[in-house]
């Protein structure tokens, strides 16, 4: 299998090699570093790129791929949360015998819900859980 992978690679190699001789020298690429750290930067990058866009040469750079921008990768000076919002809230508890498709429908933007240990669910009720991707979590007591 890997010298099949070997062979395919092989010829490729030389028909990318062909079509790059056929169009000639690739063109050179202007690589503009960019600072966006807030919204502020957003704005001020976006206006710099509408007062540049009334230049047709950077216009048809930009359009031919000889122009790109690229973001700066500054390490932020204070450490940003892995998760951001609001701490997640309990589990809503529903406590009945059986649980039907219409008391999960009822549950408007829980990400979970707890059951009692007698709780039955029914198969159409685990669908609709699944379906909102709500998370199903068994109590003990």
């Amino acid at each position: 299998m890997s010298g099949i992978r070997e062979e395919i690679r092989a010829i490729l190699r030389e028909e990318i090699s062909a079509l790059r001789s056929e169009h000639g020298p690739a063109p050179v690429v202007r690589t503009e570093r960019v600072r966006i750290a807030s919204d502020a930067e957003v704005n001020r990058f976006a206006l710099d790129v509408a007062r540049r866009a009334s230049d047709p040469d950077f216009v048809a750079q930009l359009t031919r791929g000889e122009m790109r921008f690229e973001l700066m990768h500054d390490a932020p000076s204070v450490a940003a949360p892995i998760v951001s919002g609001a701490p997640r809230a309990e589990p809503e508890m529903l406590d009945k015998a059986l649980i039907t498709e219409r008391d999960i429908a009822t549950l408007n933007g829980a990400r979970g819900i707890r059951i009692g240990p007698n709780s039955r669910l029914t198969p159409l009720a685990r669908d609709e859980a699944q379906r909102k991707g709500i998370r199903i979590e068994r109590t003990e007591r």
